[in-house]
């Protein structure tokens, strides 16, 4: 089962391709510059997508020789064109793509609070909605999704428990235990075709997981 990461060299990109090679899965980086990319991730083949100026071609190219797909792709910039760019249109031109290649799954890092801007900081609230927008396309996508909404995120070690809900208490999460949540998301069943909000602390991964319905 080949697995196309999407922003495979961000902070939390990264932990979730460490975690699926570690599970013995191939996965491809769809990164914007490949070259730079291949020197800093061993096992992992990259090609390139570009969010910010999607080609039709290209996007059949890398989604054609995927099973699944794994977005973790963010717009480092708080503009609200910015992320209108790459977390709205980028990501909608990458699901229809994905969709149209014949990809079954989609699972989506997006962002706490998006579904209800008065949740989140004023300079949040563009790349909130765009990624709203995104998550509400991924859901009529005809693919089997996953949307994931972190709170504020932190380079800590892993600590393998969660909670998640429709909506939860806002706190912190690690990258390490969003990563996680992610990989293990693959072949929950629970988690198909739901959105779930998800907070540090908690239950197991597997058992907090397990209670989503």
């Amino acid at each position: 089962m080949t697995i196309t990461v999407l922003g495979a060299t961000g902070a939390t990109g990264r932990l979730i391709v460490e975690q699926l090679l570690r599970q013995g899965h191939p996965v491809r980086g769809a990164v914007r510059k490949p070259a730079k990319a291949a020197r800093s991730a061993a096992g992992t083949e990259f090609v390139e997508l570009d969010l910010a100026a999607p080609d039709r071609d290209r996007f059949a190219e890398v989604f054609a020789a995927t099973e699944v797909v794994v977005n973790a792709a963010a717009t480092r910039s708080m503009t609200k064109k910015q992320a209108d760019l790459i977390d709205r249109q980028g990501i909608i031109a990458a699901i229809d793509a994905a969709a149209a290649a014949g990809v079954k799954r989609w699972i989506q890092v997006s962002m706490m609070g998006s579904g209800d801007p008065g949740r989140l900081p004023g300079y949040l609230r563009a790349t909130g909605q765009a990624k709203h927008a995104a998550d509400l396309h991924l859901a009529r996508s005809g693919m089997t999704w996953t949307v994931i909404r972190p709170p504020w995120l932190t380079d800590g070690a892993a600590t393998g428990r969660v909670t998640v809900g429709e909506q939860v208490p806002e706190g912190s999460l690690t990258r390490a235990d969003l990563a996680a949540v992610a990989v293990a998301s693959l072949d929950t069943v629970p988690t198909h075709n739901r959105l779930f909000e998800i907070t540090g602390g908690g239950r197991p991964i597997a058992e907090s997981l397990a209670t989503l319905t």
